[in-house]
């Protein structure tokens, strides 16, 4: 998957003009079943797998500021799918989180209040505002597709949401 990068992306992340999605996409942090059944569990959940995998240093400043964001303008895309997100100076490196909730997790998000399936958490370094807005754009694009989300749905494993995401362009 390959998304267009702002100039000032991240290296490590970056192919030419290009943003290389599938660097972003790392099978330990897709989960097919959240275990968490509320909002904020399953947005520590997913910030802590990225601490784990050291995308996320200090993992409570981050979900603070998670929770801080989700309070301003609501996140939720089409119904079913939230994409918390937050630029922080507690992150090391751009990530992405996907997580499933079976059943859906009541998500009070701004102003809106659904049952979501799939939570999306994006984290973004600090100093990186221009790779931020052209990641979440494209993202809300992608996810805009019902048939992807109904095939995420589906998944019954993290390799099998690592596939479905691999073999699709985001943006």
């Amino acid at each position: 998957m390959v998304i267009a990068a702002p100039a000032n992306s991240n290296a490590k992340f970056a192919r030419g003009s290009l943003l290389d999605a599938d660097a972003l996409i790392d099978p330990e942090l897709l989960v097919p079943q959240l275990s968490a059944d509320t909002k904020i569990g399953a947005i520590k959940e997913l910030v802590d797998r990225m601490h784990l995998k050291g995308i996320v240093g200090d993992s409570l400043s981050f979900l603070q500021s998670v929770l801080e964001r989700e309070n301003l303008q609501s996140t939720i895309l089409g119904g079913d799918i939230a994409l918390p997100h937050a630029r922080s100076r507690s992150v090391n490196e751009l990530g992405l989180a996907l997580g499933i909730a079976r059943p859906p997790i009541d998500f009070p998000s701004g102003d809106d209040r659904r049952p979501i399936h799939l939570i999306c958490l994006i984290a973004v370094p600090a100093h990186a505002p221009d790779l931020y807005l052209a990641l979440l754009a494209a993202l809300a694009r992608t996810f805009a597709d019902v048939e992807l989300r109904r095939s995420l749905l589906n998944c019954a494993s993290k390799e099998e949401i690592y596939r479905l995401l691999s073999s699709r362009q985001i943006g």
